[in-house]
């Protein structure tokens, strides 16, 4: 087994190496609901957690973390106040199915509220407001091997709509969890939303033109817009988290993005009885060398992370014959940004 994940460490550096991101491709892959997090622990601990975490979370963190749940059903909800008045809602089931493994499911979708329609002839707006739709659907599966090892994979439909104009993807995420035998220290790969390239197509994208060399007074013809293709932000996490203690967790990510800047992520988690609290921060890392051309103020805005410090804390109760989990997060903007933050209620049944 450990050939076996030393064999997938391998593969997926390589293949992100192959892809791997700079500051000049930022802003240059779509489907960027795929990259807001989810999960109030994976929030507060800024993704540090890809090696330790468990159960429905793990469907967007790492999905080798679902074999973590090994008994009964747990379900999840939760709202986060995103960027731009955008609310992110986030529900899931999990359920473990013996030495078969573990199966689990989530949707995550976007509200972007009412926005003013606005057209060439009504700059200002013409009285009439839409609403984009963007939800992203999850499906993942996962075996524990042995003790160590954690193995998953999951696949996801990713929807975007605007009016009448929509693009549709599909993904997929592979990753490993590995504990140590013989230290305290848990290692998790993740490679993360690789998949097609995705384009719109709809009949907002028609124009009534009247043809190219056509003779004066000659009708108008509808011709429609090809949108051009754009990728998906894939992404591969390397994480390692190591107890200094029987409640304390210090965690590190590097995560190699395809489309932006690599980041390296720090986070602690302090575990008493029933409760936890957790906190990182986040920043970029790279060697890209800033052009002649541009200015110390633009590059560092350019080359930076949005992302300031995260925090979270939680709780376990009991009810009844269930257990509930209630927890927070919230994670810093650097700047033009609000500061976002999550909450969440989980169940296990």
């Amino acid at each position: 087994m450990k050939n076996t994940f030393k064999i997938f460490l391998g593969c997926a550096v390589l293949v992100s190496a192959l892809t791997a991101g700079t500051v000049r491709s930022q802003g240059t892959a779509g489907a960027s609901q795929l990259l807001i997090p989810v999960g109030t622990e994976t929030v507060a601990l800024s993704g540090t957690n890809v090696g330790t975490v468990a159960g429905i979370d793990a469907l967007f963190t790492n999905v080798a973390g679902l074999a973590r749940h090994n008994s009964g059903l747990q379900g999840t909800v939760s709202t986060t106040s995103y960027i731009a008045d955008i609310d992110v809602m986030y529900a899931g089931m999990v359920i473990a199915m013996g030495e078969t493994g573990t199966f689990g499911m989530t949707l995550k979708s976007l509200d972007f509220g009412d926005i003013p329609k606005t057209t060439a002839f009504a700059p200002e707006g013409d009285g009439q407001t839409f609403s984009p739709s963007f939800f992203t659907a999850t499906a993942g599966f996962a075996k524990a091997f042995s003790d160590r090892v954690n193995v998953g994979v999951a696949t996801k439909m990713v929807s975007e709509t605007i009016e009448e104009t929509s693009a549709t993807g599909f993904a997929f995420d592979v990753g490993v969890q590995y504990k140590f035998p013989d230290q305290p220290l848990t290692v998790g790969v993740a490679m993360k939303n690789v998949g097609s390239r995705m384009h719109y197509d709809g009949i907002n994208l028609d124009q009534n033109l009247t043809p190219e060399g056509a003779e004066s007074g000659s009708s108008s013809e509808t011709f429609r817009i090809v949108a051009d293709n754009f990728a998906l932000p894939t992404s591969l996490d390397l994480s390692a988290t190591y107890s200094l203690l029987n409640n304390l967790d210090v965690s590190t990510t590097f995560t190699n993005h395809s489309y932006q800047s690599n980041t390296l992520a720090f986070g602690a988690k302090y575990m008493l009885g029933s409760a936890w609290v957790g906190a990182a921060t986040v920043m970029t890392v790279g060697d890209d060398s800033q052009p002649a051309d541009v200015s110390d103020a633009d590059w560092e805005e350019w080359s930076g992370t949005n992302w300031g410090a995260s925090m979270g804390a939680g709780v376990t109760v009991p009810v009844g014959d269930y257990t509930m989990h209630v927890s927070y997060a919230m994670r810093t903007a650097n700047e033009y940004f609000d500061d976002h933050s999550t909450m969440q209620v989980t169940f296990d049944f």
